[in-house]
């Protein structure tokens, strides 16, 4: 028989994984948009400053962005025109915000509980 304080130890530990696995998931959802606003934030100031090509050196981020988000279709790269590369950043910051609305307009019923 369980005692009434071993029901409640576990009901507190299941509500406190279930709130651990719901931060995961929206700091997941998150994480891919505040690297493509910083890198559009970049990149206007590259453009404030007259560069027009993106610098090489931010190739390495603009391919761990391209691992991680699927829907950037390994469009993003270093070499291309700043502008190029913003349309591509907008068009994939689009994207990552209408994933992260459909599963807010949409929430899986399991979380509901």
């Amino acid at each position: 028989m369980i005692s009434p304080l071993q029901l409640t130890n576990e009901q507190i530990a299941a509500t406190l994984r279930a709130r651990m696995r719901q931060q995961t998931e929206r700091r997941r959802l998150q994480q891919p948009i505040e690297e493509v606003d910083t890198l559009i934030a970049e990149c206007e100031e590259l453009l404030l400053l007259g560069r027009k090509r993106v610098p090489l050196a931010m190739e390495p981020r603009l391919r761990r962005i391209a691992m991680h988000c699927p829907e950037s279709d390994g469009q993003l790269h270093a070499g291309v025109t700043i502008v190029h590369l913003m349309d591509e950043l907008f068009t994939l910051q689009e994207q990552l915000l209408g994933r992260r609305i459909d599963r807010a307009a949409y929430p899986d019923p399991d979380e509901l509980e």
